[in-house]
């Protein structure tokens, strides 16, 4: 009986250890996308609060376009036609 609890003490501890070492390979190849996503995490934090307070928004566009608004006419046109673009493209794939 002493050599079974052996042997399962020695199993247990060669899992402890090969669960640590895949714990800090884990954290190392994780490490270099934290960055991307902690910026992505920021992003919707941003579009959620912008979503609950539109007057901000409404009046950012409007200070936009009061100081330059050739660029934006520009941005607008380009939206309106990806829109566009998009909108028949949908109605082609739902037919």
């Amino acid at each position: 009986m002493n050599n079974k609890r052996a042997q399962l003490a020695a199993q247990r501890a060669a899992l402890i250890n090969q669960a640590a070492y895949q714990r800090i390979e884990l954290a190392e190849s994780f490490e270099s996308v934290s960055k991307p996503v902690k910026f992505l995490d920021q992003g919707i934090v941003a579009v959620r609060y912008l979503a609950k307070h539109p007057l901000i928004m409404a009046g950012s566009v409007a200070l936009a376009m009061a100081v330059r608004p050739n660029r934006w006419f520009k941005l607008l046109e380009s939206g309106w036609l990806i829109w566009r673009i998009a909108l028949a493209a949908k109605r082609k794939l739902e037919t």
